[in-house]
Formats: C-alpha cells, sequence, structure tokens
C-alpha cells in the first residue's frame, strides 16, 4: 500500500466523556496528522460511532454529510433538565406512577415520521454566529430554533418506568435528547436523555467495524490499524481508471475523453452508454490509479456524442 497516496479513514467507538473535537485531538497527536475531520457531533455523554478523515480523506466529508443514523437511547421518565439529558440541570420532577406501557408505545410511535424539533440550547448551533451553549450558560434568554428532522423507525426495546430504552433510525441533524425531551412533554411527566449510543452513521459506518481508542493507541503500528477503504465506501459511484498519462491530465484538474480510460466493468459500459442516450448528461464518478487509490471525484458529461470525465476533487 502506498500510504503517501492513502487516503486515511477510521471509524472510532467514541468512549463516554470525550468531546468530538477532544477525539479529533487525539488522533491527530497519535498519526502526526494536522488536518482530521469527523461525520456526525455527538455529545461526551453519548458513545459509540464516530467516523474521523484524515488528511486529504476530510475533503471526502461532504459525500457522508447527509448519511443518516441509528442510535440505541435511554431516556428517564418523570425528570427533566435544562439540557435534555443527564448532563444538565434539574429542572422539574413529575410522579411516573400513572405512566403505563401502552402509554409510551403509543407515544413513541406517534414520533415516527417527519417532525419538527426543537434544537436544545445547549448545543453547537449558532445563533448570531455564537454557539447557542455558550449563550445558555450565561441565562441569555435564547429564540426556540426548530428543525426539520425524519425519525424512519423507532422500536421501544424495553421499558423499566420511568426507563425506557429506544432503538432509533433517523435522519441526519437530529438531536435524540430533544426527542426525549419531547416524548416527556407528551406524557405529562417531563423526561430527559440519560444514555446515547451510536450504532451507524451511513451504510459504511457502524459498531462492528468501529475501534476503541484505547485499542488504537495500543495498535501502534500503522500497518495493522482497520483504515476503511474509501473505494468500498464510494461504490455507488461509477468507477474509471487510467494510465499514468491521464491520471497525471486529472491531476492537474482536467477533463479527459472517457474513451482513452478504462471502466472497472462491462455493466458500466452498458449503464453509462444507456444513461447517455437518455441524455442524462451528467452521471457522478471517480477515478482510482494502477494501484487502486482513489484519484478523483467527479463527473461523467456527455458532450457532443461523447464522454468526458470532469474532476472536481483531486486526492494526488
Amino acid at each position: 500500500m502506498n500510504l503517501k497516496n492513502f487516503l486515511r479513514i477510521i471509524n472510532i467507538d467514541k468512549p463516554k466523556g470525550w468531546t468530538s473535537f477532544e477525539v479529533v485531538r487525539f488522533i491527530k497527536r497519535i498519526f502526526k496528522e494536522k488536518k482530521v475531520g469527523h461525520l456526525g457531533t455527538l455529545d461526551p455523554m453519548a458513545t459509540g460511532v464516530l467516523p474521523i478523515f484524515l488528511g486529504k480523506a476530510t475533503r471526502l466529508i461532504p459525500f457522508f454529510n447527509e448519511s443518516d443514523k441509528t442510535y440505541r437511547a435511554i431516556c428517564k421518565f418523570g425528570e427533566s433538565t435544562d439540557s435534555f439529558d443527564a448532563d444538565g440541570s434539574l429542572t422539574n420532577i413529575c410522579d411516573t406512577n400513572n405512566l403505563n406501557y401502552d402509554e409510551i408505545i403509543k407515544s413513541v410511535k406517534s414520533f415516527q415520521g417527519e417532525q419538527l424539533q426543537e434544537v436544545p440550547a445547549f448545543s453547537a448551533a449558532k445563533i448570531k454566529g455564537i454557539p447557542s451553549y455558550k449563550l445558555a450558560r450565561q441565562d441569555i434568554e435564547l429564540p426556540k430554533i426548530s428543525r426539520s428532522v425524519v425519525f424512519y423507525k423507532l422500536i421501544v426495546e424495553l421499558v423499566d418506568i420511568p426507563y425506557v430504552q429506544i432503538w432509533i433510525h433517523c435522519s441526519k441533524g437530529t438531536y435524540i435528547r430533544s426527542l426525549a425531551n419531547d416524548l416527556g412533554n407528551l406524557l405529562k411527566v417531563g423526561a430527559h436523555l440519560t444514555s446515547l449510543d451510536r450504532l451507524s452513521c451511513g451504510k459504511w459506518f457502524h459498531s462492528s467495524n468501529s475501534v476503541s481508542l484505547h485499542k488504537l493507541e495500543k495498535i501502534g503500528l500503522e500497518n495493522k490499524i482497520p483504515w476503511i477503504c474509501p473505494i468500498e465506501i464510494l461504490n455507488h459511484l461509477y468507477t474509471l481508471s487510467g494510465d499514468s498519462k491521464i491520471i497525471s491530465e486529472i491531476k492537474h484538474g482536467r477533463t479527459v475523453q472517457i474513451s482513452t480510460m478504462k471502466y472497472t466493468n462491462e455493466e458500466m459500459i452498458k449503464k453509462v452508454n444507456i444513461n447517455s442516450k437518455r441524455g442524462n448528461n451528467i452521471l457522478p464518478a471517480k477515478v482510482t490509479d494502477s494501484n487502486q487509490n482513489l484519484v478523483a471525484i467527479g463527473q461523467i458529461i456527455w458532450e457532443n456524442n461523447l464522454n468526458f470525465f470532469k474532476p472536481n476533487k483531486v486526492f494526488i
């Protein structure tokens, strides 16, 4: 493997108590990499999947930013907090003796689908350029911010009043602690989030291919680290390859004719030709070199009865 051109992506199992930024700082230190980014911020209280991109791989982040997520959450009913989770200050206590299983199931199911969700005051959402949590800590009265989110599926896994465990499949930008707060309000007893574990982030990042920070530091040698292959996680894009001359052209941002390149398989040639004939003159694609390194991401363009590849992001 040519580490010079290798795009490094790793799926971290974030420990409780760490901010996402602290994980990034840790990765920077052990890999001596200045540029590191991540997908989907996790609160300090949360654990689980946190995809990390190093160096030039950070340019791939926009291709995964819209990914949906799955979580396992535990809510405690009868207690409300200002942050909607266990890290906040208690604001209200209610009796939960009248809560029953059927009411809880019905309430959880009512949130399935598209919802307008209140963003917690203690969040990274910005108000006039300032993170909301910084203003909230100063006891400044903040305007309520709402955003549209989607709960694709909600499954109540365990009810042990006042605690309820829920499996959640949701869209990007969803605040699970807001769901806990909303459930508490609906049942008129209040609630907050006590535990949150992210199980997956999109199609490719999930618990089974994540690695703990402790294990990562213990592994030490780079060739033993469970890097995630960028070619595989971009398999929804058409794949092209070219010789060193073509790669050099693409490296400099030049558009190249596809007749001088190779498709990864015959089926892809048919798909591109069919799309071209239908008038679909822009198709997403990636280019690899002879060593299967990702060279560029761009578009297949149909012009004057010819197919071209136009690079948008170059990685070598």
